[in-house]
């Protein structure tokens, strides 16, 4: 079963290298990771967010130690001045999810505005075969438009162009049952990040999977039967290794 690990969480806790972690995270028995790499000349001093330059020293480590790159999630102030980087990193490391989040507005103009450059973008992308999903956090699923989410308004004025990825965990901390939500949107969730939390919206500590109180069982059978990628998710640990190996099992238990 091929199971990912987004790095965000784990890189920002520094509790390791960045090459200790990545051994750490093969042994555990993950098969890919999803690293946050900066583009479009923005720079940065978070650990979570990657160079290109970077990205590139580690990939050969990632290859030698069988953990591949299937998504990115873009760190950019300019999606349009950031596709050439993606077609070379589709072309060239066979990416094929790229996950950038919502506006920090959710006004209709906004949306629509942000539609028109995620469609330029998602059509570019297709010479070299990569989509572009949206990731959400709680407020993307907290604000409504017109009787839907601003997730899914947003995904609606991208006319099928762009998809879902889905972060279980945010969708419930938001207001939203992540399955219910998972279901109405089946088509169009292209990729699936189970985060856990004992109480959604009112605690932002999340737990290993299976702990918390999202319907990870019931996401993990959608996601086989759709056959998207599946990634956890989490960005407080008590110890990495435990808790990585932990949340693993549970979907490996479930599938």
């Amino acid at each position: 079963m091929n199971i990912g690990l987004n790095l965000y969480g784990p890189c920002s806790k520094q509790v390791m290298k960045e090459e200790d972690l990545l051994i750490a995270v093969s042994a555990v028995g993950i098969n890919n990771v999803e690293p946050c790499v900066l583009m479009g000349g923005l720079t940065h001093d978070n650990p979570s967010f990657w160079t290109m330059m970077r990205f590139q020293h580690l990939y050969e480590l990632m290859k030698n130690i069988d953990l591949g790159v299937k998504s990115i999630h873009v760190v950019t102030e300019s999606l349009e001045n950031s596709v050439d980087e993606m077609i070379m990193l589709a072309n060239e490391y066979g990416i094929k999810q790229f996950v950038v989040g919502m506006p920090n507005r959710f006004d209709e103009n906004t949306l629509r505005e942000r539609s028109l450059v995620l469609f330029e973008v998602a059509e570019r992308l297709k010479s070299c075969g990569a989509r572009i999903l949206i990731h959400n956090n709680k407020p993307d699923t907290e604000v409504r438009i017109n009787g839907v989410t601003a997730l899914e308004r947003l995904v609606d004025l991208c006319d099928g162009k762009v998809g879902f990825q889905l972060d279980l965990g945010w969708c419930a901390a938001g207001g939203e049952d992540p399955i219910a939500f998972f279901k109405r949107n089946e088509s169009r969730v292209e990729s699936v990040h189970f985060k856990d939390f004992v109480k959604p919206g009112e605690s932002e500590e999340d737990v290993p999977i299976g702990l918390g109180s999202i319907d990870s069982k019931s996401a993990i059978e959608m996601a086989q039967k759709s056959g998207i990628p599946m990634l956890i998710d989490q960005d407080c640990y008590s110890d990495i290794r435990v808790d990585l190996k932990e949340s693993l099992d549970f979907i490996i238990s479930n599938k």
